[in-house]
């Protein structure tokens, strides 16, 4: 990323919300259904779904804190990256009128290092293939 930033190359984040997983609507009780396409993603895999449900819990009140849900949280910080943009999915236009409100929230400095460090609390522990998904 620090090259693409000094460098003055945009960054297109693909699965801004990790496949919902950053909204907060998987609790950690949730089943997933037999097929369901989460099962090759590695946040989804127990240990690690247990490590994003611990960061979520910890993220809640900086939502708060901002009046904004989880998932606008996500993005607003991934939008205040250096040189960084996201792609988000929508399965209708309330969905896509919800994620654009992630542009209203501002971030302070603090703000963005406690977020990359709850976060790193995930990212850490995951393995060094850049792939999320095992297909």
């Amino acid at each position: 990323m620090s090259y693409c930033a000094d460098n003055y190359i945009s960054i297109l984040a693909y699965s801004s919300l990790a496949q919902g997983i950053l909204t907060g609507k998987f609790r950690p009780e949730h089943k997933f259904e037999e097929g369901d396409h989460r099962a090759k993603n590695k946040l989804f895999i127990k240990e690690n779904y247990v490590r994003v449900q611990t960061a979520l819990n910890q993220l809640r009140p900086i939502a708060d804190r901002h009046q904004t849900s989880l998932g606008n949280l996500a993005l607003a910080w991934l939008i205040s990256q250096p040189q960084t943009n996201a792609i988000v999915g929508a399965r209708d236009g309330e969905q896509a009128a919800e994620n654009a409100k992630a542009a209203e929230v501002k971030l302070s400095e603090e703000d963005l290092k406690e977020i990359d460090a709850i976060g790193r609390t995930v990212t850490d522990n995951l393995d060094d293939n850049p792939l999320m998904w095992n297909f």
